[in-house]
């Protein structure tokens, strides 16, 4: 006799009521079960069911259907093929049949069909609604869902950088425009909230306030989230009761592979949708979605272009430029508008230039200081400036954020971009744990921020970074220029010192030939020979004549060296050509030739 206390106990949850669940182990054994399925099983008692194989309780249930299934669960376990959608008819009604596999589990899961067919009229609307769909109009998108669903709202969320979620887009039964532009707080979309969305083309809830089918299971490893059937989060549907919502459908938005919002459908009433119009909804959204990526992608790439052209003018002008300074303040608009600021401000060793919505230059002090005494990092952003740190600084700041940049092993450039504020309504949610006589399980609470501005996204950071990257490599360069300069003056000086001694040298003995030819010839200008005469001028002419030659050979070699450091604008550095620089080295210093006595 079986020992009844070594029979493990299947434990309870609950799903929605509107279809059957079955899970299977790769063995084809039920591990878990709901309360409809099991209605329709062979032994009706869960003990009897669970654990035992799926045909022996369900092929009469599924009739002829049965071999079509099976063959479909060898398939799925053994190639790791697709879902399966089937149309079957159970106990004289027709249902849609869903086959998927997560992981190591089996799904099996029906519900009634309730439209037999689409209609060709309705196949052409849908056609034109999805030529209708423009790339970057969330509006059109949320009209054309709600010609397929009619439903009372349908509506956009954006997940935001900061976990906040905004509505950016609507439309409604009665036209008028009811959460457009509502801002929700991270309460409304927590982490561990996101995977009951983004993985599944759509959650879908007829009646949330009729989740009363159970759910059975011995395995505490089953994992009942995949199915369509899982009811929706206590945090919305409390929330989605408290504004008088009973049926919902939230279709998972995905950008670039990343979970970037839902597009939502609310109706006051139940209201049950065929499963062929949520398709028809999800690929509507897809194809919207597939549009929206390519406008993006080509909206960064036009972007990029841009910041790209912008960097190259930036390094031209630095090239040209003698001070990074000049290049700097001469592209300030540039600069402004590459990051959408309000304000820019340059700080250079106690020089400060500002250009648009900016702080004082006392004010801008006190910033820089109590930025450097907080951070060592060469970039550093707030868009809570003023609400975090404004209470620190002397006056009223007339910005909310800020992005700083520090260039430079000396801190000897400072860049500054500055936003406003753009004043936001938020909407905070909150599950109350102790519920006490007239206390609603929900509180909604809404939030006005004043100093608060707009965050920096990752196209202006990185534009940021590049200009980060440019002026060190500019910086870097012009040292170098400076250096290689500073060592061609020292030359330059050096030959100085070397033509000095040999103007000192060379000419003492050509001039010394003519003081003593001169004074010989005062002496003896009566007692010479006409011969003896043109001698002694001879090497008189002959002496002036080296003299000449070194003053020329001289002049000459200063016009060479004078050519040489003049600045050459091109993108390599300024210096000498190679022919200019193989007729100074041809130059000699000194040519002279000494008469013989």
């Amino acid at each position: 006799m079986e020992n009844k206390s070594t029979v493990p106990i299947a434990t309870s949850t609950y799903i929605q009521k509107f279809g059957s669940l079955i899970i299977l182990d790769f063995d084809f054994k039920v591990i878990g079960i709901s309360e409809n399925a099991l209605a329709h099983s062979k032994h009706k008692d869960k003990a009897n069911v669970i654990g035992n194989a799926f045909s022996i309780n369900f092929a009469d249930f599924f009739g002829q259907h049965i071999t079509q299934i099976n063959r479909q669960l060898e398939n799925m376990r053994d190639f790791q093929s697709p879902r399966q959608v089937l149309v079957v008819k159970l106990e004289g009604e027709k249902s849609y049949l869903k086959l998927s596999m997560q992981g190591q589990q089996i799904f099996i899961e029906w519900e009634e069909q309730l439209k037999k067919y689409t209609s060709a009229k309705k196949i052409n609307e849908f056609s034109f609604l999805l030529d209708a769909i423009q790339t970057y109009n969330w509006d059109i998108v949320c009209h054309a869902i709600n010609r397929i669903l009619r439903f009372d709202h349908v509506l956009v969320l954006q997940l935001q950088e900061s976990g906040s979620s905004q509505v950016i887009a609507e439309d409604n039964r009665d036209g008028q425009s009811y959460y457009k532009g509502f801002e929700y707080a991270k309460t409304l979309m927590p982490k561990e909230l996101v995977p009951y969305y983004s993985m599944c083309s759509y959650r879908y809830s007829p009646n949330l306030n009729d989740n009363v089918q159970a759910f059975y299971s011995i395995d505490s490893n089953v994992n009942i989230l995949p199915s369509q059937f899982y009811p929706a989060p206590e945090l919305h549907r409390l929330f989605l009761s408290q504004r008088q919502i009973t049926c919902a459908i939230a279709f998972p938005i995905h950008i670039d592979g990343q979970f970037w919002g839902l597009l939502i459908a609310q109706n006051q009433q139940e209201k049950k949708i065929d499963l062929q119009q949520r398709k028809l909804c999800t690929f509507a959204i897809q194809n919207a979605t597939s549009k929206y990526e390519s406008y993006l992608k080509q909206h960064l790439l036009e972007r990029n272009e841009f910041l790209k052209a912008a960097e190259q003018d930036l390094k031209s002008d630095l090239a040209k430029n003698k001070t990074i300074n000049s290049t700097l303040i001469h592209h300030m608009d540039t600069l402004k508008d590459m990051v959408e600021a309000d304000g820019f401000a340059i700080y250079n060793q106690g020089d400060v230039y500002f250009h648009g919505i900016c702080p004082t230059q006392f004010q801008l002090d006190e910033i820089i200081t109590f930025i450097h005494a907080h951070t060592e990092k060469s970039l550093f952003k707030d868009n809570n400036f003023r609400l975090n740190h404004g209470i620190k600084i002397s006056g009223e700041l007339p910005f909310a954020g800020l992005m700083y940049l520090k260039i430079g092993l000396l801190n000897d450039h400072v860049l500054i971009w500055f936003r406003k504020e753009s004043a936001s309504k938020v909407i905070n949610l909150h599950i109350n744990s102790t519920i006490e006589q007239d206390t609603p399980p929900l509180t909604i609470t809404e939030t006005t921020y004043n100093d608060v501005a707009r965050p920096w996204n990752d196209i202006e950071i990185n534009f940021v970074l590049n200009l980060n990257q440019i002026l060190k490599e500019s910086i870097v360069s012009k040292l170098k220029e400076k250096q290689h300069w500073n060592e061609q003056l020292l030359a330059l000086n050096n030959e100085l010192e070397m033509l000095t001694f040999t103007l000192s040298h060379d000419l003492k003995n050509p001039l010394s030939i003519l003081k003593i030819g001169i004074q010989f010839l005062q002496q003896n200008k009566n007692t010479l020979s006409p011969e003896a005469m043109q001698k002694w001028y001879g090497n008189l002419i002959s002496s002036t004549v080296n003299i000449e030659n070194i003053i020329n050979n001289v002049v000459l070699l200063c016009q060479h060296k004078d050519s040489a450091l003049i600045k050459r604008s091109n993108p390599n550095g300024l210096y000498p050509t190679a022919d200019l620089q193989r007729k100074l080295n041809s130059i000699p210093i000194s040519t002279l030739q000494y008469p013989i006595w």
